[in-house]
């Protein structure tokens, strides 16, 4: 192997020019509740949580959002357990306020389907700049995809179902090899969206999704080394649900607090203040007994 490096000298003079061009990387724009999301080519961010949590939504608002906010983008959508068409009708439930239900069923009403008309009309200056893989669920095909259509956004959903190489491997194994692969995808300078299954915690219940941490992803601890930001999907009462922020390797460690609506697959800013106070339980009334007393 010929060693190759680079030099503090050769490094410093054009880091420093860079710099004192004071132009601002590139980073994506996203509305709430996800704007504090450090999207930028380059960066591998990863959402874990249970089954049903919501992180297929979430990552697909993301993505559509940022196209409909950054013209420079371009989305390649990977999601190996729904075919595009599903895909595309949580999109169009969220942007029409429809119930996803309705879309899939065809009951919609005159009135919904006018909303949903109106949702794909919106989506059209964003669909040229918008792909869905199709099978084989490789990342190899990941990337032969991605460079055709010139993609410079990934969402990857989820990762434990993607195979690399043969796929002879056992299962952590190809995960460590896609570990790998995914900072490739991010070094060629693409921003990646990670869905990933987490590992039930096992406490003197039995098992389960409460207590997540960084070391509950799936598989292998190359996921959690390797990312560059991670979120766990917490769920309270009221469809409250947290994205936990168990690692920002380039800024503060924050959580992001929402609502989710599964009718319409949309997730929304957590209300606050006296909004927060207004959506709370009313207490028990004088003289009631409270449950469980």
């Amino acid at each position: 192997m010929t060693p190759t490096y680079t030099t503090g000298a050769d490094l410093f003079g054009s880091w420093f020019a860079d710099v004192e061009r004071g132009e601002p990387p590139v980073r994506f724009n996203l509305p709430e509740p996800f704007a504090a999301l450090d999207v930028r080519p380059g960066r591998l961010i990863l959402f874990g949580g249970a089954p049903g949590g919501g992180k297929t939504a979430a990552v697909l608002q993301v993505g559509i959002d940022m196209l409909r906010m950054n013209p420079a983008a371009r989305l390649l959508v990977a999601n190996v357990e729904m075919v595009p068409a599903l895909l595309v009708e949580r999109v169009a439930s969220r942007l029409a306020a429809v119930p996803l239900t309705a879309i899939a069923d065809r009951t919609l009403s005159a009135d919904q389907l006018g909303r949903v008309r109106a949702a794909v009309v919106a989506l059209e200056p964003v669909a040229g700049r918008l792909a869905f893989l199709d099978a084989p669920h490789s990342l190899e095909h990941v990337a032969a995809a991605g460079t055709t259509f010139g993609a410079n956004v990934l969402a990857l959903d989820y990762i434990q179902r993607f195979t690399v190489g043969d796929g002879a491997k056992d299962k952590r194994e190809q995960l460590e090899a896609a570990a790998t692969v995914l900072r490739r995808f991010c070094d060629a300078g693409a921003a990646v969206l990670v869905a990933s299954a987490v590992a039930r915690q096992k406490n003197a219940g039995g098992s389960t999704y409460k207590g997540l941490n960084l070391a509950s992803f799936r598989g292998s601890s190359e996921l959690e080394y390797g990312c560059d930001s991670a979120y766990l999907f917490a769920p309270a009462a009221g469809g409250t649900i947290t994205l936990t922020c168990e690692k920002n390797r380039y800024g503060a460690v924050a959580d992001i607090v929402t609502v989710f609506d599964p009718t319409t697959q949309t997730f929304r800013p957590a209300p606050s203040g006296l909004g927060a106070f207004d959506t709370a339980p009313p207490a028990p009334t004088r003289g009631s007994k409270a449950k469980g007393g």
